[in-house]
Protein backbone atom coordinates (compact mmCIF):
# COMPACT_ATOMS: atom_id res chain seq x y z
CA UNK A 1 0.00 0.00 0.00
CA UNK A 2 1.40 3.16 -0.97
CA UNK A 3 1.56 6.52 1.76
CA UNK A 4 -0.74 9.13 1.73
CA UNK A 5 0.47 12.73 1.51
CA UNK A 6 -0.97 15.27 3.41
CA UNK A 7 -0.30 18.51 2.34
CA UNK A 8 0.14 21.05 4.91
CA UNK A 9 2.29 24.14 7.13
CA UNK A 10 5.47 23.25 8.69
CA UNK A 11 5.71 24.53 12.04
CA UNK A 12 8.37 27.02 10.63
CA UNK A 13 5.70 28.08 8.08
CA UNK A 14 3.16 28.36 10.76
CA UNK A 15 4.98 30.43 13.17
CA UNK A 16 6.07 32.77 10.17
CA UNK A 17 2.76 33.27 9.31
CA UNK A 18 1.03 33.80 13.00
CA UNK A 19 4.83 36.58 13.54
CA UNK A 20 3.48 38.27 10.21
CA UNK A 21 0.13 38.11 11.37
CA UNK A 22 0.63 39.34 14.87
CA UNK A 23 3.09 42.15 13.02
CA UNK A 24 0.62 43.84 10.98
CA UNK A 25 -2.72 43.09 14.08
CA UNK A 26 -0.03 45.62 16.09
CA UNK A 27 0.62 47.95 13.11
CA UNK A 28 -2.73 48.08 13.09
CA UNK A 29 -3.35 48.85 16.19
CA UNK A 30 -0.95 51.24 17.00
CA UNK A 31 -1.76 53.34 13.81
CA UNK A 32 -5.43 53.62 15.50
CA UNK A 33 -4.26 54.31 19.17
CA UNK A 34 -1.93 57.21 17.31
CA UNK A 35 -5.37 58.69 15.34
CA UNK A 36 -7.47 58.54 18.35
CA UNK A 37 -4.85 60.23 20.48
CA UNK A 38 -4.34 63.19 17.87
CA UNK A 39 -8.16 63.81 17.48
CA UNK A 40 -8.34 63.86 21.65
CA UNK A 41 -5.32 66.52 21.79
CA UNK A 42 -7.02 68.49 18.78
CA UNK A 43 -10.72 68.17 20.67
CA UNK A 44 -8.71 69.48 24.10
CA UNK A 45 -7.64 72.32 22.19
CA UNK A 46 -11.01 72.82 20.35
CA UNK A 47 -12.82 72.68 23.44
CA UNK A 48 -10.79 75.42 25.25
CA UNK A 49 -10.89 77.70 21.92
CA UNK A 50 -14.73 77.48 22.09
CA UNK A 51 -14.92 78.17 25.88
CA UNK A 52 -13.06 81.27 25.73
CA UNK A 53 -14.93 82.45 22.66
CA UNK A 54 -18.24 82.21 24.94
CA UNK A 55 -17.70 84.26 26.95
CA UNK A 56 -17.43 86.71 24.71
CA UNK A 57 -20.73 85.95 23.31
CA UNK A 58 -22.49 85.46 26.85
CA UNK A 59 -21.18 89.49 28.03
CA UNK A 60 -22.07 90.94 24.88
CA UNK A 61 -25.70 89.11 25.57
CA UNK A 62 -25.51 90.10 28.97
CA UNK A 63 -29.07 89.09 30.85
CA UNK A 64 -29.89 91.18 34.07
CA UNK A 65 -32.67 88.46 35.04
CA UNK A 66 -30.79 87.76 38.12
CA UNK A 67 -29.49 90.91 39.50
CA UNK A 68 -30.91 90.46 42.79
CA UNK A 69 -29.18 87.66 43.03
CA UNK A 70 -25.64 89.24 41.62
CA UNK A 71 -26.20 92.09 43.45
CA UNK A 72 -26.06 91.04 46.72
CA UNK A 73 -24.05 93.16 48.95
CA UNK A 74 -23.76 96.07 46.41
CA UNK A 75 -27.34 97.76 47.92
CA UNK A 76 -29.44 94.77 47.43
CA UNK A 77 -31.96 96.75 45.78
CA UNK A 78 -35.20 96.31 44.12
CA UNK A 79 -35.32 95.46 40.30
CA UNK A 80 -35.77 98.79 38.66
CA UNK A 81 -34.13 100.66 41.56
CA UNK A 82 -30.56 98.68 41.57
CA UNK A 83 -27.07 101.04 40.87
CA UNK A 84 -25.66 96.90 40.06
CA UNK A 85 -25.10 96.33 36.29
CA UNK A 86 -23.50 93.42 35.11
CA UNK A 87 -20.27 94.18 33.15
CA UNK A 88 -18.55 91.18 31.92
CA UNK A 89 -15.74 88.15 33.09
CA UNK A 90 -13.20 87.10 34.75
CA UNK A 91 -10.90 84.68 33.37
CA UNK A 92 -8.12 83.00 35.35
CA UNK A 93 -5.95 80.04 35.97
CA UNK A 94 -5.64 77.76 39.32
CA UNK A 95 -3.60 75.67 37.81
CA UNK A 96 -1.84 74.19 34.64
CA UNK A 97 -5.36 72.65 34.02
CA UNK A 98 -8.35 74.48 35.33
CA UNK A 99 -9.83 77.56 33.97
CA UNK A 100 -12.05 79.85 36.76
CA UNK A 101 -15.11 82.15 35.21
CA UNK A 102 -16.29 84.75 37.30
CA UNK A 103 -19.04 86.95 36.24
CA UNK A 104 -17.83 91.12 37.35
CA UNK A 105 -20.45 93.58 38.40
CA UNK A 106 -20.57 97.58 38.75
CA UNK A 107 -22.16 99.91 40.53
CA UNK A 108 -23.33 102.55 37.85
CA UNK A 109 -21.77 106.19 39.01
CA UNK A 110 -23.29 109.37 39.61
CA UNK A 111 -23.46 111.71 36.24
CA UNK A 112 -22.05 113.17 34.53
CA UNK A 113 -20.08 109.77 33.15
CA UNK A 114 -17.22 109.69 31.14
CA UNK A 115 -17.69 108.92 26.99
CA UNK A 116 -14.48 107.27 26.76
CA UNK A 117 -15.11 103.33 27.48
CA UNK A 118 -11.59 102.64 29.16
CA UNK A 119 -12.12 105.68 32.03
CA UNK A 120 -16.31 104.94 32.24
CA UNK A 121 -15.55 100.95 33.12
CA UNK A 122 -13.11 102.57 35.63
CA UNK A 123 -15.82 104.59 37.53
CA UNK A 124 -17.99 101.32 37.79
CA UNK A 125 -15.99 100.16 40.87
CA UNK A 126 -15.97 97.07 39.38
CA UNK A 127 -15.89 93.78 41.58
CA UNK A 128 -16.56 90.02 41.43
CA UNK A 129 -20.34 88.63 41.95
CA UNK A 130 -21.39 86.77 44.70
CA UNK A 131 -22.29 84.17 42.74
CA UNK A 132 -20.00 80.50 42.55
CA UNK A 133 -17.55 80.92 39.87
CA UNK A 134 -17.77 78.58 37.41
CA UNK A 135 -14.67 76.02 36.51
CA UNK A 136 -13.51 74.42 33.44
CA UNK A 137 -10.92 71.54 32.91
CA UNK A 138 -8.70 71.06 30.10
CA UNK A 139 -9.86 67.89 28.40
CA UNK A 140 -8.02 64.75 27.61
CA UNK A 141 -5.21 64.99 30.08
CA UNK A 142 -4.28 68.32 28.43
CA UNK A 143 -2.66 71.19 30.25
CA UNK A 144 -1.74 75.30 29.61
CA UNK A 145 1.83 75.53 29.66
CA UNK A 146 4.56 78.66 28.43
CA UNK A 147 6.60 77.77 25.65
CA UNK A 148 9.60 76.57 27.53
CA UNK A 149 7.35 73.88 29.64
CA UNK A 150 6.39 75.91 32.36
CA UNK A 151 2.92 76.20 34.32
CA UNK A 152 1.04 78.94 32.50
CA UNK A 153 -0.56 81.40 34.29
CA UNK A 154 -2.80 84.53 33.00
CA UNK A 155 -5.81 86.71 33.64
CA UNK A 156 -8.34 88.08 31.42
CA UNK A 157 -10.65 90.53 31.88
CA UNK A 158 -13.60 90.74 29.30
CA UNK A 159 -16.23 93.84 30.27
CA UNK A 160 -18.88 95.60 27.93
CA UNK A 161 -19.05 98.97 28.33
CA UNK A 162 -22.10 100.72 29.38
CA UNK A 163 -21.28 103.61 27.64
CA UNK A 164 -20.68 102.14 23.74
CA UNK A 165 -21.62 98.70 24.14
CA UNK A 166 -18.34 98.16 22.95
CA UNK A 167 -16.33 95.05 24.69
CA UNK A 168 -12.72 95.34 25.82
CA UNK A 169 -10.85 92.69 26.99
CA UNK A 170 -7.24 93.89 29.58
CA UNK A 171 -4.44 90.80 29.66
CA UNK A 172 -1.94 89.71 32.10
CA UNK A 173 0.38 87.27 31.20
CA UNK A 174 1.55 85.03 34.05
CA UNK A 175 0.00 86.50 36.31
CA UNK A 176 -3.25 85.24 38.24
CA UNK A 177 -5.81 88.35 38.95
CA UNK A 178 -7.63 87.45 42.27
CA UNK A 179 -8.81 90.47 43.91
CA UNK A 180 -11.12 93.50 42.94
CA UNK A 181 -8.44 95.63 43.88
CA UNK A 182 -6.31 93.88 41.34
CA UNK A 183 -8.91 94.01 38.61
CA UNK A 184 -9.79 97.95 39.43
CA UNK A 185 -5.43 97.96 38.64
CA UNK A 186 -5.47 96.25 35.67
CA UNK A 187 -7.64 98.31 34.17
CA UNK A 188 -5.59 101.43 34.95
CA UNK A 189 -2.71 99.32 32.92
CA UNK A 190 -2.49 100.98 29.80
CA UNK A 191 -0.44 97.93 29.03
CA UNK A 192 -3.39 95.44 29.41
CA UNK A 193 -5.27 96.39 26.62
CA UNK A 194 -1.79 95.86 24.17
CA UNK A 195 -1.38 92.63 25.75
CA UNK A 196 -1.11 89.36 23.68
CA UNK A 197 -1.30 85.85 25.64
CA UNK A 198 -0.28 82.77 23.86
CA UNK A 199 -1.63 79.57 25.41
CA UNK A 200 0.55 76.22 24.85
CA UNK A 201 -1.80 73.25 24.92
CA UNK A 202 0.85 70.23 26.40
CA UNK A 203 -0.29 67.24 25.28
CA UNK A 204 1.16 65.55 28.13
CA UNK A 205 2.52 62.31 25.85
CA UNK A 206 -0.94 62.22 23.72
CA UNK A 207 1.32 62.97 20.52
CA UNK A 208 4.99 63.86 19.81
CA UNK A 209 6.33 67.11 17.83
CA UNK A 210 5.04 70.38 17.96
CA UNK A 211 2.11 71.15 19.79
CA UNK A 212 -0.83 73.62 19.12
CA UNK A 213 -1.58 76.96 21.19
CA UNK A 214 -4.37 79.32 21.93
CA UNK A 215 -3.82 82.69 20.93
CA UNK A 216 -5.46 85.81 23.11
CA UNK A 217 -5.02 88.44 20.95
CA UNK A 218 -4.49 92.46 22.13
CA UNK A 219 -7.69 94.17 23.03
CA UNK A 220 -10.14 91.71 21.28
CA UNK A 221 -13.68 92.88 21.12
CA UNK A 222 -15.37 89.55 20.27
CA UNK A 223 -15.18 85.76 19.52
CA UNK A 224 -12.82 86.55 16.36
CA UNK A 225 -9.66 87.43 18.84
CA UNK A 226 -9.54 84.34 20.02
CA UNK A 227 -7.78 81.68 17.44
CA UNK A 228 -5.53 78.47 17.81
CA UNK A 229 -1.95 78.21 15.63
CA UNK A 230 -0.10 75.02 15.20
CA UNK A 231 1.71 73.01 12.14
CA UNK A 232 4.95 74.23 13.61
CA UNK A 233 3.64 77.54 14.32
CA UNK A 234 2.23 76.24 17.91
CA UNK A 235 4.41 75.67 20.72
Amino acid sequence: MKPINIAGFTIIETMLFLGISGMLILGILVGTGSSINVQRYRDSVTSLQSLLQNQFSEVSNVRNDSLLNVCNGVGNQPRGQSKCVILGKLITTSDNKTILIKTIIGTIPPPPSVLDDVLSLRQYNIQKSPLAEETYAVEWGSSLATPSGATKKFSMLVLRSPSSGIIRTFMKDNEVVTSDDQMRQLLAEPLALKQEVKLCIDSNGLLTGNSMAIILKANSTSASGIETVGDGNGC
